[in-house]
C-alpha cells in the first residue's frame, strides 16, 4: 500500500504561508503541518487552524532564522543581543558542540515552544524541526525526550535516496552536496528514533529539492512512489510574502502552492492508488479506511485518493 502525507512545513512563519496551508488542505492535497511556535505570523495559524480539524497539526522546534520566545539573558548561547536565533545552521551547529551548557540553554526554549504549543489546545501528531536540527547529536535527545513526554510518535529522519536526483537534475552541484551533508549527519539517526519509540517515515522528498516542488517535479515523485509511508513536505505561499522573501528568498513558494492545488495531481494519486493520509492514521494502521479512528484531540480527518475529506 503506498501512503502519502503531504505536510505543510513553517506553518505560522508568515501570513501568506499560513493562508496557502489552509487553502491547500481545503481545497488541494495537503493533509498536515508543522505549526512554527516562533513563527511570525504564529496566532494568524492557530486562528486558522482551530476550525479546521481535518487539518493535522504537528510542532515545528525552531533555533534558527526566527525570534526565540525566551529572553536572551536565559538563552545567551543560542541567541544575539536582539534576541534573534542565529542565522547559519553550520555555525550554530559547530558552535553548539563547543559552548558548555548549550544543550540546556537549547532545552529550555524547546520546552517553552512546546508549552506555547500546548496553550492552543492544539494536540500535536508529529514533531519536527526547522532546518531539520532534530540530527544534530546535541538537539536530538532534548527533541526525543519532549515527544515521548507529549505522547507524540512520529519524527522525521531527514535524508532523501540518491535516485531522487534523477527526478530533476536542476541545481544538482547544491543538491548533491545537501544530500553528502545529510546522510553523514542522520548515519544511525532511523535506528535511535526507532530506540527512542518513534516511527519516522519509510520515505521523504523535499530535502533536496526544498522550495522547488512544481506540478511536474510532483509528477515524477508520484509515479516512483514505493509501497509504505512517504513523506512529501512543502513550503507554499507568495513569493513577495515579506518575510518568505528575507528568509527563503530563493524558494518558489507560488509554484509549489499551484502543485498542492493542482487537479491533475489530484487525479494522479487517485489513478495510482496512493492513499493520501496523515501521521496518526499512518502509525495506527496500514491505511485510511471508511470510519478510521479519529486523532485523539480537535485534529482529525480521513481523506479519498482524490484529497477531499471524507
Amino acid at each position: 500500500m503506498k501512503q502519502l502525507v503531504t505536510n505543510g512545513d513553517d506553518f505560522g512563519y508568515a501570513r501568506s504561508m499560513n493562508d496557502a496551508i489552509i487553502r491547500a488542505h481545503k481545497h488541494g492535497i495537503l493533509t498536515s503541518a508543522s505549526l512554527m511556535p516562533c513563527g511570525y505570523d504564529f496566532d494568524h495559524a492557530v486562528d486558522l487552524a482551530r476550525p479546521t480539524p481535518t487539518l493535522s497539526v504537528g510542532v515545528h522546534i525552531c533555533l534558527l532564522q526566527a525570534r526565540a520566545i525566551l529572553p536572551r539573558a536565559e538563552i545567551p548561547a543560542i541567541t544575539d543581543e536582539a534576541g534573534d536565533f542565529h542565522n547559519n545552521p553550520i555555525v550554530a551547529g559547530l558552535k553548539w558542540f563547543l559552548v558548555p551548557g548549550v544543550s540546556q540553554q537549547i532545552e529550555r526554549e524547546a520546552r517553552a515552544q512546546m508549552d506555547k504549543f500546548l496553550a492552543t489546545g492544539l494536540r500535536p501528531s508529529h514533531i519536527n524541526t526547522h532546518m531539520h536540527l532534530h540530527a544534530h547529536p546535541v538537539v536530538f535527545p532534548i527533541i526525543a525526550k519532549l515527544g515521548r513526554e507529549h505522547g507524540i510518535r512520529f519524527l522525521r529522519v531527514p535524508r532523501e535516496s540518491f535516485a531522487s536526483l534523477m527526478l530533476d537534475r536542476r541545481f544538482l552541484k547544491q543538491k548533491l552536496a545537501r544530500l553528502a551533508f545529510f546522510w553523514l549527519l542522520t548515519l544511525g539517526l532511523r535506528k535511535r528514533i526507532a530506540r527512542a519509540g518513534f516511527r519516522s517515515p519509510d520515505a521523504i522528498y523535499g530535502l533536496l529539492q526544498t522550495g522547488h516542488l512544481d506540478e511536474d517535479y510532483l509528477t515524477r515523485v508520484l509515479c516512483h512512489l514505493e509501497d509504505g509511508v512517504t513523506e512529501i513536505y512543502f513550503h507554499p505561499g507568495k513569493d513577495n510574502d515579506p518575510i518568505l522573501h528575507r528568509w527563503q528568498p530563493d524558494y518558489d513558494h507560488a509554484s509549489e502552492t499551484t502543485a498542492l492545488l493542482s487537479p491533475k495531481l489530484k487525479r494522479l494519486i487517485r489513478d495510482l492508488g496512493i492513499r493520501l493520509t496523515y501521521f496518526e492514521a499512518a502509525i495506527e494502521k496500514p491505511a485510511v479506511e471508511h470510519g478510521a479512528k479519529p486523532l485523539p484531540s480537535s485534529q482529525a480527518g480521513t481523506f479519498d485518493t482524490a484529497g477531499n475529506k471524507r
